[in-house]
């Protein structure tokens, strides 16, 4: 039988009319250059996604991963676990009492970083603190007005806390007596005159209270105490006394123990406390 290269041509030609109908499907084109991706991937069928094996590897490429702590000395030794004094950047907001650390912060250099490993706290409120801001400047019973310096009498640095319970103790005693006045005296204190009747006699009685007082109470949970004045006040009103306490300008203590804060984990972490949010 002689030879033929008739079936050879025929699949040259299939060959052929295969790279013909490829290129009619587009023209070609040019890719733009983007950084080699990091891990291992792969090009699955559908829609041609490029897919992350990273799931399969032994352990992540990068830490992704948010924390909330507590309080300073546990937000200080996540940073010093982790941070990394070339990229991590802590921020602290004022307005929310709140620090932030991000440990994979952008370069220095310019270079970008995924800001995906954040650690943060806010600082709590002690709840001696927070007792007594919960009363600040609200009007009370003199009953009520003892009580609560009773309740909290161990806050109380100045005078001492004998001196301020007898005063609790003679305003719960002395509930039905009628005020008659009461009047600043050179040693700092209010003098207040009562009428009260005993055994169905009329007396006339006196009792002198600071005009002012100290606490010594921490800010923050874990932080220092801070020394803060505290004014009496009171008013007379058809015999009754009305009583309150007026802290004198919280709002610097609170900026006061902030900054402490901020100073100490700047101390012991090494690192820029920046003033702001990174969002």
């Amino acid at each position: 039988m002689p030879y033929s290269d008739d079936n050879d041509n025929s699949k040259i030609g299939d060959v052929q009319s295969a790279i013909a109908a490829g290129a009619a499907l587009g023209d070609p084109r040019t890719l733009p250059e983007t950084p080699a991706p990091t891990g291992f991937y792969t090009v699955v069928p559908e829609d041609y996604k490029i897919e992350s094996l990273e799931q399969f590897m032994s352990s992540p490429l990068r830490i992704e991963q948010t924390v909330e702590l507590h309080d300073a000395a546990s937000f200080i030794e996540y940073v010093d676990e982790f941070g990394n004094p070339e990229v991590s950047r802590i921020f602290f907001d004022q307005e929310h009492e709140r620090f932030e650390v991000i440990i994979d912060y952008h370069g220095g250099n310019g270079a970008p970083g995924w800001c995906e490993h954040v650690a943060g706290f806010v600082a709590r409120r002690s709840e001696e603190f927070k007792a007594w801001m919960a009363q600040n400047k609200k009007q009370m019973t003199q009953v009520d007005f003892a009580r609560f310096l009773e309740d909290n009498l161990p806050d109380i640095v100045e005078p001492e806390g004998a001196t301020l319970l007898e005063i609790a103790l003679t305003f719960e005693a002395k509930k039905d007596v009628e005020f008659a006045s009461g009047v600043r005296l050179q040693t700092g204190q209010i003098q207040f005159t009562y009428n009260e009747v005993v055994r169905g006699a009329a007396q006339k009685g006196t009792l002198d209270v600071p005009e002012q007082f100290i606490l010594g109470i921490p800010i923050h949970v874990g932080g220092p105490a801070y020394r803060i004045p505290v004014r009496f006040r009171w008013r007379l009103h058809e015999g009754k006394a009305v009583f309150w306490y007026e802290i004198v300008r919280p709002h610097r203590f609170v900026e006061d123990a902030l900054k402490e804060i901020r100073e100490r984990i700047a101390q012991a972490t090494g690192l820029d406390v920046l003033a702001g949010v990174a969002k």
